[in-house]
């Protein structure tokens, strides 16, 4: 009994998220055009000088750059603009658990993303006919795991962006095109092929859509299958699980604070 308040919170998150998205026609054009363009630049520019391999990045850059866009601007920032319009103390107040409606919000958005997805793929396949050499069990598991972990530290976010108030977006500015260039969207930016010295490498390996690319290009580019993709598979699981885990700690802590103090968890300057 206790499974289905919860539940139902996070159908009504999910189906708001949706009708957010799909109810404005400007959105819908807006959001798949950003990933659509940007791909096709990309692959443009790799076509013109002869890098035909690379077409293929550039065109699943453009697919997973529209669920980054996604965990940025419509999770990680979310409580903190339903705090602005005084929604999150009707969520504070109310018997829906808010690890619920993080979920929703992650179910809807994912939902909401794929007509972009598909845009990028339909668009770049049609114009430039890349090369797939793919094993689909690792492609789907890889691309389900990057997902969760995506989604995962989009949860985590928001809880920050709540304490940092609104300095959240320009948070959100500061990561959106140096995480797009570490996390090798367009190129690989780990390993062999990467330009970047070791120490960046380093650094770019934490962030969990670097390590859903280099699964991803493997299992998709190279036919590698599951056992040959198991590391990037397993810490992808791994940071799922843990932003899941610090995102659930630190909403719990935020939900005390207001319930008894009156008030959201609010940084003092």
């Amino acid at each position: 009994m206790e499974a289905r308040p919860w539940l139902r919170t996070m159908k009504a998150r999910a189906l708001v998220r949706l009708w957010s998205i799909f109810g404005e026609r400007l959105w819908i054009v807006v959001s798949m055009g950003f990933p659509v363009l940007t791909s096709l630049a990309l692959s443009l520019l790799y076509y013109s000088i002869g890098a035909t391999g690379y077409i293929g990045f550039a065109i699943l850059g453009g697919v997973m750059v529209s669920f980054w866009g996604n965990v940025l601007w419509s999770m990680a920032s979310q409580f903190n603009w339903d705090k602005q319009e005084g929604l999150f103390e009707i969520y504070l107040t109310s018997p829906g658990s808010l690890s619920a409606i993080l979920i929703g919000m992650s179910i809807g958005g994912i939902i909401g993303t794929v007509p972009s997805a598909i845009a990028v793929i339909l668009i770049g396949w049609v114009l430039f006919h890349p090369v797939v050499a793919a094993s689909w069990g690792a492609v789907a598991l890889a691309f389900g795991l990057t997902l969760a972990s995506l989604y995962s530290m989009g949860m985590t976010l928001s809880s920050l962006y709540l304490t940092y108030g609104r300095e959240a977006e320009s948070i959100n500015n500061v990561l959106q095109d140096p995480v797009s260039m570490l996390s090798g969207i367009y190129f690989p930016s780990i390993g062999a092929g990467s330009p970047f010295p070791i120490a960046l490498q380093a650094a770019a390996s934490l962030i969990p859509l670097t390590i859903g690319m280099e699964a991803l290009r493997g299992a998709l580019f190279s036919a590698q299958s599951v056992a040959s993709i198991w590391p990037e598979l397993a810490v992808l699981a791994a940071m799922a699980v843990i932003f899941l885990f610090v995102s659930r700690a630190a909403l719990d802590t935020l939900e005390r604070m207001g319930r008894r103090d009156g008030t959201i968890a609010v940084r003092i300057r």
